[in-house]
């Protein structure tokens, strides 16, 4: 295992379950509520600054910016939770139920 894998993993067990709770509440959020942000009125969109805030903030001892996106990414991949990138560039995303298929 590399020192960097090593690194993801220990960061992975803080920061995990902050990651799925914020999922979980874009998931329930309705109509812009708990902070989702709706500007196009759909349902579970966020973006990666509002992921990184609420993680930083629910982490205790915070977590480095980039590794809320790393681990995002990694439970993921674990099919822990799913999302679509909607923007990439303004790192805009839009949490999915599990088993949701997507373009």
């Amino acid at each position: 295992m590399t020192e960097q894998t090593q690194q993801l993993n220990r960061v992975a067990a803080t920061a995990k379950e902050a990651i799925l709770d914020f999922i979980k509440q874009r998931l329930t959020a309705s109509d812009g509520t708990n902070g989702a942000f709706t500007a196009d009125g759909t349902n579970g969109v966020f973006t990666a600054d509002q992921l990184r805030f609420y993680v930083n903030n629910n982490v205790v001892g915070g977590v480095s910016p980039s590794s809320a996106d790393r681990v995002l990414r990694q439970l993921r991949q674990s099919g822990k939770l799913d999302y679509a990138v909607i923007n990439r560039g303004k790192s805009i995303y839009r949490a999915l139920p599990l088993g949701t298929t997507h373009a």
